[in-house]
């Protein structure tokens, strides 16, 4: 089943993302702090526009862009790669930094300093030590109760991991590829098999996917 999936999902990307997929817009490299920051806070959330000035009018950052400018600003000047720096910050004191939203109750502001101690405990510490693919990292991250597989995932792909986040929009995408609903992993499957297909980075074509889909209905 996994070829005919990957089959209908080139088919998909042809009619619908053509030649000019949508940039990935290169994460977060070099950088654990703020790509930890960043993945937990995307959970379910609207990504917003980074800031920008226009016309001479400045634009605040929205979305998560906001909350990874707020931390820039509470941790000063980058590169932000410390994780141990991260794991020692007051949670309630990150919490009125990024905001109060929650992952499966938790504030995740305090889900992010616990997955930064918990990474640490296993010898991660910068970007340069993130394995996506070990599965002590990968434990420790997703034994902090609010954050799963998906986000971990997606914690590579900002420090330049090649991979798949199968959220909503990526699982709605191959859904409707194959017509029938399919899981977040069967999606993850199936856009990293097509994207070896098209000999493109997974990385590059889950975000035209994302991008795509999250598009057509106007979030």
């Amino acid at each position: 089943m996994l070829d005919d999936d990957v089959a209908a999902l080139r088919v998909y990307v042809v009619t619908h993302l053509g030649e000019n997929w949508v940039e990935w817009p290169g994460g977060r490299p070099g950088e654990a702090e703020v790509a930890l920051v960043d993945a937990v806070m995307s959970i379910r959330a609207r990504y917003g526009r980074p800031g920008s000035a226009q016309d001479d009018v400045l634009l605040a950052p929205t979305g998560v862009h906001r909350a990874v400018a707020a931390y820039r600003a509470l941790r000063g000047k980058g590169p932000l790669d410390d994780l141990c720096v991260l794991a020692q910050i007051d949670a309630a004191s990150l919490q009125r930094t990024v905001g109060a939203q929650k992952t499966a109750g938790v504030p995740k502001a305090e889900a992010i300093v616990r997955a930064a101690a918990a990474l640490v405990d296993v010898g991660v510490v910068s970007a340069d030590d993130v394995e996506p693919a070990d599965p002590r990292q990968k434990r420790a991250y997703t034994s902090v109760r609010g954050l799963g597989w998906v986000t971990w995932e997606y914690f590579g792909m900002l420090l330049g991991r090649p991979g798949v986040k199968a959220d909503r929009w990526v699982v709605q995408a191959v859904s409707n590829a194959v017509h029938r609903q399919v899981t977040p992993l069967v999606a993850r499957d199936v856009v990293l098999s097509a994207a070896d297909a098209l000999e493109r980075s997974p990385t590059v074509l889950e975000h035209a996917l994302w991008a795509f889909e999250r598009s057509r209905t106007g979030y």
